[in-house]
């Protein structure tokens, strides 16, 4: 693995809030510190580490980059003419947790699933 160093304004790096992420990871810790007893902390039962509160609000920050991600996809597919059928899969989709133990919904909701994918790619 070449070892070039990477520039932090690099073209197509996504960018975070880092104020909002390490507020979110202080907040975090206060709360788990506040809920949890000393005992509950140091037999390792709950991992009360700032590391680990840290590493917590990386992955949020992320995953609602992504689900943000996801949102614009959709909007902009809403407004194209095949926005009408993936409010029809979307509904489809809903009704198959509905089912009876009778159907194999499983299938259904993969055949779903992939033609709503399909549309958003």
């Amino acid at each position: 693995m070449p070892n070039t160093p990477v520039q932090a304004t690099a073209e197509g790096m996504p960018k975070f809030g880092l104020t909002a992420i390490m507020s979110d990871a202080w907040e975090r810790y206060r709360y788990i510190r506040r809920q949890y007893s000393a005992k509950q902390i140091e037999r390792g039962i709950v991992d009360g580490s700032f590391s680990a509160c840290l590493k917590t609000a990386w992955r949020v920050a992320k995953k609602n980059r992504e689900e943000a991600r996801q949102g614009a996809k959709v909007v902009a597919v809403m407004k194209t003419p095949a926005g009408e059928r993936l409010r029809a899969l979307r509904a489809a989709l809903a009704e198959t947790d509905t089912l009876s133990f009778r159907y194999s919904a499983a299938a259904r909701r993969t055949a779903i699933k992939s033609e709503i994918n399909a549309l958003l790619a």
